[in-house]
């Protein structure tokens, strides 16, 4: 069974294909289901991540600039906070792969900008499909509760800006997973992102699908090892798809927090970037900073004078 991508027909022009997970932490491994689909249609699919890691302190691995780095599975870094070293692992151990897993340091807009261009040259990509493990990264700006949204807008500033890539996407995953965030909004968003024609279809994971079983595998791994938190939302998803429902609990991390575990889960929104990024209200204010601090403080600046819709609630029953 497979993964039925409705952004094939996008992507199938490209010879090589980056997937980069716009937010950090876990998002790689929400793109890793297409990558394996990609693969198997006999595309050159490459993978990356705005990394929470200190990539610049790094003294092993494949460096193309002070931040952004290659990071394979013979790293001998120490373990700490590094979801792409357990991925890069994981694909040698398990896989008998080589794999490795771009890292973008967590800088503002500009630099990031720049690392992308290196990148983009260096494996000669001719689509990038940026992957949001939640929806956060839909937010506009003006919404009641707008989610840990900056690392996402900072992604979505810097590939919106390279010109020279003709196929640039958006796809999430995880819808429902994420706190502190209106849902009624992020629905209102994209029936606005269908008006304009940028909405370019869903899909959904299931339990049979190779490209999903594969997936759950690396995301388990990469939760089992020691000092390594578990993600929110990838354990939603894969709950999701084993059938759970409502407030279920795969790790311990959520022990004590209600969860909503639905099939809402596992269905990818696909989405053309262009589009979304124009219709963000504070992503140019976030093109030409350094550190992720000044972006931080340049969208507080932005968003501080924009209204707010009022609170929302789904109307289902």
């Amino acid at each position: 069974m497979k993964l039925n991508l409705p952004v094939f027909d996008q992507l199938a022009g490209c010879k090589n294909v980056l997937i980069a997970g716009m937010g950090g932490g876990y998002d790689v491994f929400c793109g890793l289901p297409v990558y394996f689909e990609l693969q198997q249609r006999g595309q050159n699919v490459h993978l990356a991540n705005f990394s929470f890691t200190d990539v610049e302190l790094l003294k092993d691995g494949l460096r193309l600039t002070d931040t952004l780095v290659g990071v394979t599975a013979g790293q001998n870094d120490p373990p700490f906070y590094f979801r792409e070293l357990h991925l890069a692992r994981w694909f040698k151990e398990k896989r008998g792969q080589a794999v490795p897993i771009w890292c973008f340091r967590k800088t503002g807009a500009r630099p990031l900008l720049e690392n992308y261009r290196v990148l983009v040259e260096h494996l000669s990509v001719g689509g990038i499909l940026l992957i949001d493990g939640g929806v956060d990264s839909l937010m506009r700006g003006d919404e009641a509760q707008r989610g840990t949204l900056i690392e996402d807008a900072i992604s979505l500033c810097a590939v919106n800006e390279l010109c020279n890539v003709p196929t640039r996407l958006i796809g999430c995953v995880g819808f429902g997973a994420e706190d502190h965030i209106t849902h009624a909004h992020v629905l209102e968003n994209i029936a606005a992102l269908t008006k304009e024609g940028s909405f370019l279809g869903a899909c959904s994971l299931a339990p049979q699908m190779e490209a999903y079983q594969a997936y759950e595998e690396a995301v388990l791994y990469a939760q089992s090892q020691a000092s390594q938190e578990s993600s929110v939302i990838n354990s939603s998803i894969v709950s999701a798809v084993r059938g759970e429902y409502g407030d279920y609990h795969l790790t311990e991390k959520t022990r004590g927090s209600r969860l909503w575990i639905s099939p809402f889960m596992p269905i990818y929104w696909f989405f053309d970037l262009l589009v979304v990024a124009r219709r963000n209200l504070f992503l140019p204010q976030l093109l030409h900073t350094d550190t992720f601090t000044q972006a931080w403080v340049a969208f507080a600046d932005a968003t501080r004078s924009i209204p707010r819709r009022t609170e929302e609630k789904i109307p289902l029953s």
